[in-house]
């Protein structure tokens, strides 16, 4: 899907206007708190939409910028959409050698915060706290050239994952450690019986 929606540089500027590609996981509608895991190659303009909808022609959502500024940025930062209307960039970080290389990124969303971390950190390279969007999907976006520029590339998506984050569920050795507690508590009670029955 695709829409034009207006960009705007750091200060707030409308600078142009582009189609912005749009891919959702129709499936997975509705997400609140969850994270994502995407290998992207080629760092150089693109993005992860989050808690987006495309209703009626119009984007809505966060959009986590990779590369950005026409793929001259080496780092990532944050867009709100709302009715097809870019909000203001925010949240800027940047790494040296970013542009054109190839990331892991895992973006979490909790609640109102949104992070991104970067090749496994456990640091968060950037953060954004917004309450615009409650829920919604996750898409991708892409917007790096392909032709026309002065070292034409194509950022690409690769082993995307999305992980539903609302429902904690135990680990097999946590079951286990319960277990092994339990029957230890069962054994420890029958030996005082006995001693109290004794």
């Amino acid at each position: 899907m695709s829409g034009k929606i207006a960009g705007c540089d750091k200060r707030g500027v409308t600078w142009k206007t582009f189609q912005a590609t749009y891919t959702d996981v129709s499936t997975l509608t509705g997400l609140t708190d969850f994270a994502v895991d995407v290998d992207v190659n080629d760092l150089d303009d693109g993005g992860i939409w989050l808690r987006s909808d495309y209703n009626g022609g119009s984007l809505n959502g966060v959009l986590l910028v990779t590369g950005g500024n026409g793929g001259t940025y080496d780092g990532l930062y944050w867009h709100v959409v709302t009715n097809g209307s870019v909000a203001a960039a925010t949240g800027f970080a940047a790494q040296t050698g970013l542009q054109g290389a190839d990331v892991h990124i895992r973006v979490e969303v909790i609640g109102n915060t949104y992070s991104a971390f970067l090749n496994g950190s456990a640091m968060a390279f950037t953060t954004l706290t917004d309450s615009t969007f409650s829920s919604g999907s996750v898409g991708l976006y892409d917007y790096s050239p392909t032709s026309g520029a002065g070292s034409p590339r194509g950022q690409t998506f690769d082993n995307f994952q999305v992980e539903d984050l609302t429902t904690a569920v135990p680990e097999p050795s946590g079951l286990a450690l319960f277990g092994l507690g339990a029957f230890g508590m069962i054994g420890y009670r029958r030996r005082q019986r006995r001693r109290d029955n004794v």
